[in-house]
């Protein structure tokens, strides 16, 4: 494909809008609809068509090392390296070697710091790519020379950096000001997502630039997964990586589209739309309709206008589906479709199939289609 300039930041974030956190907003609710059956129904399903469109990749670099400096820019390595360095001086100055203020020794490893070059990180970035690709027992088996009579594999990758360096950069590399973060107050989001919400962001921008989503979009939790020591990692058992950070996530055939942190326990809002209706939003009760909604339900709908303005078509599992937030999706011209809970508000003969269901005892033949439409004829069951 040919190269073109790359468009300004500011026409991808005029396009998405995004930001990650918001005010506060005291009276809301979390997790998955509890809703009481519908009692009546609808007689006239009116059918919501999204024209079917394939996403585009609008612009790509001449080459995969300009591509993947679009996500990681040398303006942001070199800040980075300055907060490192400055961060390194700091905990030698005051005789400790981490932020839980271990005592320095003579023998610590930060003794043997001996600055950070721009070319150090990106060769950091991509052997920590690689050992997620090719997994061995312990990191530093990565660096193990084959003896012989012994099949293990030899990673060339291994030798741009020493193993000391590799575990240097990745104990100490800062992405923001330790200054400005020494701090925080309990009622702001939490310290762990600030700090690397600036390069989020323009991750999520530079996503906009390259790739323009087509018609069919998925919303769902993921987890970044993460083992070390934060009171706001997440366990969501039964999950490929139980425990991490989690975030709501909208995407398109695996392409992450655009993003927002889950704050465990929080009574933070979602930004914006409680207080304006995204454009091309039908109804006057738009805005009383999304106060009906829990977080866990409003993060689809701020997920959705976050997307350059178009008709999508949104997939979501039972997590998040009701018949309130399907209606309000499609005030906003967005179609849906999800798997249902008992609880999420549909029928109450529905209600009681899915429930006898776990015995056998629902009612339905195999194959059976059955449809029932909401009172307002807009959302079939």
């Amino acid at each position: 494909m040919t190269s073109q300039s790359v468009p300004i930041e500011t026409q991808a974030t005029a396009a998405y809008g995004d930001t990650s956190f918001s005010s506060q907003y005291p009276a809301s609710r979390s997790g998955p609809p509890n809703l009481p059956a519908e009692e009546s129904c609808g007689h006239n399903f009116q059918p919501f068509n999204v024209p079917f469109r394939k996403f585009k990749i609008t612009y790509l670099p001449q080459t995969p090392l300009e591509l993947f400096q679009l996500f990681i820019p040398s303006s942001y390595v070199y800040r980075w390296i300055d907060y490192t360095n400055s961060w390194v001086s700091h905990l030698i100055e005051n005789g400790v070697v981490d932020n839980w203020d271990r005592p320095l020794e003579q023998t610590s490893r930060i003794l043997d710091w001996d600055g950070l070059s721009s070319s150090q990180v990106y060769i950091w970035l991509g052997m920590l790519i690689y050992l997620g690709i090719h997994r061995e027992n312990a990191i530093e088996d990565h660096w193990n020379t084959p003896r012989p009579g012994v099949h293990s594999p030899f990673h060339l990758i291994t030798k741009f950096m020493p193993l000391r360096k590799f575990e240097l950069i990745t104990c100490y590399l800062r992405l923001f000001d330790y200054s400005k973060y020494l701090h925080i107050d309990l009622n702001d989001i939490p310290k762990v997502f600030q700090v690397v919400d600036e390069w989020s962001n323009h991750i999520q921008c530079m996503s906009a630039l390259l790739f323009q989503p087509g018609s069919s979009v998925a919303v769902d939790e993921c987890m970044i997964r993460y083992t070390g020591r934060s009171k706001d990692t997440t366990l969501v058992r039964n999950k490929p990586t139980p425990l991490g950070f989690k975030v709501w996530v909208i995407a398109q055939e695996g392409f992450f589209i655009n993003w927002m942190w889950y704050i465990k326990g929080s009574q933070v809002s979602l930004y914006g739309v409680e207080r304006q209706r995204r454009k091309g939003g039908k109804g006057k009760n738009s805005l009383d309709d999304f106060e009906l909604l829990s977080n866990t339900q409003r993060v689809v709908v701020v997920l959705c206008d976050r997307l350059p303005i178009q008709t999508y078509h949104v997939f979501l599992d039972n997590l998040f589906s009701s018949t309130a937030l399907f209606a309000l999706l499609r005030k906003h011209s967005y179609g849906a479709t999800g798997t249902a809970r008992p609880n999420c508000g549909i029928r109450k003969d529905l209600q009681l199939a899915k429930l006898q269901d776990k015995s056998g005892k629902s009612g339905f033949i195999f194959n059976e289609f059955r449809v029932i439409t909401s009172p307002d004829n807009l959302v079939g069951s």
